[in-house]
């Protein structure tokens, strides 16, 4: 006799779990596997519908959808998730100010969560260009803005440049059961 007691396995949020661990595990081919049997199974769920958008643009390179797919998401209301996803796929588009629109409206919602405040420390700031009175695309300003980076950079020995995926943290693993 089976019991009606639903399980992890038949739930509706365990593929989504189960492509959340595969996008921490940065196993992104699985992720979107996962994240299009999820959205083909509940379309109008913002999550699903969200995470499937990110991994378009990461794995199939599907800019138009992918980025379609993320605001339809937040058109049912923000939410943290959904606004970092956003940051994330703006980020994968070169677009920081984009990504940095939605990490800041996130804040602004939000203002003590925690992923929001780690994507933005991890995006960094812009410094002032050295010679402010120089457009900071002029030539000048490019070069020497690069060797006070290399400068700077000397004293972090280690640090490497944040990759589209890593300058906004992904989500946490689910614990293993």
């Amino acid at each position: 006799m089976t019991s009606d007691r639903p399980t992890a396995r038949n739930t509706p949020l365990a593929p989504i779990e189960d492509g959340l661990a595969a996008f921490a595990a940065r196993d992104l081919e699985s992720a979107h596997r996962v994240f299009e049997r999820a959205h083909r199974r509940a379309p109008r769920d913002p999550r699903a519908m969200s995470w499937y958008g990110v991994t378009l643009v990461l794995v199939e390179r599907n800019i138009n959808l992918g980025l379609s797919l993320c605001d339809e998401a937040l058109r049912g209301g923000p939410d943290p998730e959904l606004l970092l996803n956003l940051a994330r796929v703006h980020l994968a588009l070169r677009q920081r100010e984009r990504a940095l629109r939605a990490i800041g409206r996130g804040l602004e919602l939000w203002p003590d969560h925690p992923a929001l405040l780690a994507a933005r420390r991890s995006m960094g700031t812009r410094s002032m260009p050295i010679l402010p009175f120089l457009a900071r695309g002029n030539p000048l300003n490019r070069l020497l803005g690069r060797l006070r980076h290399r400068f700077e950079r000397r004293g972090a020995p280690g640090a490497l440049a944040p990759e589209a995926l890593g300058s906004v943290p992904g989500p946490e693993a689910p614990p293993r059961s």
